[in-house]
């Protein structure tokens, strides 16, 4: 058995009788049952909540992994939803019968017209007993035939009126406007097919403006001699009337705008003392509006009675 030293004592003896009288330390196990060690680690919601509050009235932000339940707004409901309050009340509608008619014609002639074009090289090159003259007249006119076959059905359907709606829209009254003509004031909106087949859209501002037409195939056209106006609703001053624009229906771009400019220096006199002088107005067109709609007259209701 090896010496044991505690402090200057070198006897063994000594040594063991005083680690004997040395107080003992014993280790006392217990055993912890796992569900109430676990409750104990886990915090609870109210603890949560009330740290959560705690940072919030200090300023600091708090992040969460739990995703937001709110319900996200659809764009299309909000772009729907605005344009139905910029247009107004619906007062009537209008659908043309011959509508779907139309577009497959300029569809066909479109395509008759590309088919020609592709189709006239491989005429020119293609080896055969024709000549090199009788081709080149042979491409002329079926490219002369598809083209005006093409100008011709455009010309025909393009002021077609595929659908037309009445709306009386809630704006202010303009220059040169009584409180009775803002009350009945209502916009006609009517939608035709470009001869490439794009979709165009024609709000007339001012639908006594219409007037029957003259020209084959169609029915109302913007007139060019809009009537004078009376000093005494001008005031003297020159008076602008937006009378129709055109839109394109896809990327709502202005295409024209036909207006008339109402102006003092140009005046007319009246019939007599009691009638006023009034002012003879000039007709302005810019870009390139739609005036010449074809509508079917007798598919319209007592509510379309609103052409000079």
């Amino acid at each position: 058995m090896p010496l044991l030293m505690v402090g200057s004592v070198r006897n063994p003896i000594a040594a063991r009788r005083i680690l004997s009288s040395a107080p003992r330390f014993h280790t006392v196990s217990r055993k912890v049952p796992r569900s109430s060690l676990l409750s104990k680690l886990r915090p609870s919601s109210s603890s949560i909540l009330g740290a959560s509050q705690q940072l919030h009235s200090v300023g600091l932000r708090t992040f969460t992994a739990t995703p937001d339940r709110k319900q996200p707004t659809s764009p299309n409901a909000a772009s729907s939803a605005s344009s139905t309050e910029a247009q107004g009340k619906v007062l009537a509608t209008y659908t043309g019968p011959l509508a779907s008619t139309f577009t497959r014609l300029k569809l066909f002639s479109l395509g008759s017209l590309g088919l020609a074009t592709v189709l006239t090289p491989i005429l020119l090159l293609a080896p055969g007993e024709i000549s090199l003259a009788g081709r080149v007249g042979l491409c002329i006119t079926a490219l002369a035939t598809s083209g005006v076959s093409t100008a011709l059905i455009a010309w025909i359907g393009t002021p077609y009126v595929g659908t037309m709606r009445l709306l009386q829209p809630s704006r202010t009254r303009s220059q040169g406007e009584t409180r009775k003509e803002e009350d009945e004031k209502v916009v006609m909106e009517l939608n035709t097919v470009s001869w490439r087949l794009k979709r165009q859209k024609t709000l007339v501002y001012e639908p006594h403006f219409l007037r029957p037409t003259s020209r084959p195939f169609a029915s109302w056209e913007i007139t060019n001699s809009p009537p004078p106006l009376a000093l005494s609703q001008a005031e003297g001053k020159e008076v602008v009337k937006k009378v129709a624009e055109t839109f394109d229906w896809k990327t709502g771009a202005s295409l024209g705008v036909w207006s008339v400019r109402y102006t003092p220096q140009a005046q007319q006199k009246g019939q007599g003392e009691a009638e006023p002088c009034k002012m003879v107005a000039k007709t302005e067109v810019a870009g390139k509006p739609n005036r010449y709609f074809n509508v079917h007259e007798e598919f319209l209701g007592q509510d379309w009675q609103v052409l000079g």
